[in-house]
């Protein structure tokens, strides 16, 4: 059974809200960006995600949040900081003028990982230039909109799960079933047991015979959770729009993941 994995194509990681204390000047600067990466890794580890933010440009998106904000966020960033390797072993580094690329041996990975940085205003800091200028384009937005890319994707994952366990369903039985009935076989994840997941209601209709069906999936809070809803029925045909919270109908266009 397929299980919908985070999918992030940027370093995003937990804004801790409690406690957080500033870094002094000092522990600003950055000796090598392998130091950089370092004590990035380092303050993340032990749950410092604020400071550690600093050493990336990822704090640009920081600003103007609101104390609400952070608290709406948190839960995302902690599920991504969750999945963090406990040991990182650095094994070189490369500068070319502004730009550095430090390799990284994280466990269970048979080859290193490349972590860009990029020099500003005298420090080495994590990221590129292109998701600089993202950063600064999308601004305090940047973390909703990121949410918003990672749940929509994660929703099509969820809907072709319940397709294939409707299909499965129905070779067996010659109707297709609700959405509890094929969670208690097993043909779908208990995580969708009240319907509800990653900022999306799901729900399953069937026809009065039950040889047709409907699944559709909403986002709980429009513009924060997600913006597409969702559509799939017997057709397995995945289709979305955005209907500013309200279900999607059978009129909607074929959903593909490259509108994140």
């Amino acid at each position: 059974m397929m299980r919908p994995r985070v999918k992030t194509g940027v370093l995003i990681f937990a804004l801790c809200l409690l406690a957080i204390s500033q870094l002094s000047a000092q522990d600003l600067k950055a000796t090598s960006p392998s130091s950089v990466v370092q004590q990035f890794y380092k303050l993340l580890r032990a749950k410092r995600y604020a400071e550690g933010f600093q050493f990336s440009i990822y704090s640009l998106a920081l600003e103007g949040l609101t104390a609400d904000e952070l608290r709406d966020l948190e839960p995302d960033f902690e599920r991504i900081a969750a999945a963090l390797p406990e040991q990182v072993e650095v094994r070189g580094e490369e500068i070319s003028d502004d730009r550095a690329t430090v390799f990284v041996k994280l466990p269970n990975e048979a080859q290193a990982q490349e972590v860009a940085l990029i020099k500003l205003e005298g420090h080495w800091v994590i990221g590129d230039r292109e998701t600089q200028k993202v950063l600064k384009k999308q601004g305090r937005n940047y973390f909703f909109n990121e949410r918003i890319r990672v749940s929509e994707a994660e929703v099509n994952e969820w809907l072709q799960e319940i397709l294939g366990a409707e299909l499965i369903y129905f070779k067996a039985k010659q109707r297709y079933a609700e959405l509890d009935e094929l969670i208690k076989l097993g043909g779908v994840s208990l995580q969708l047991n009240n319907g509800v997941v990653n900022g999306y209601r799901f729900a399953v209709t069937l026809n009065s015979e039950g040889k047709g069906f409907v699944v559709t999936a909403v986002p709980v809070t429009y513009g924060r959770t997600g913006r597409l809803s969702f559509y799939a029925d017997q057709t397995l045909l995945i289709r979305a729009e955005d209907k500013s919270g309200q279900p999607a109908s059978a009129t909607a266009v074929p959903y593909t993941s490259d509108k994140n």
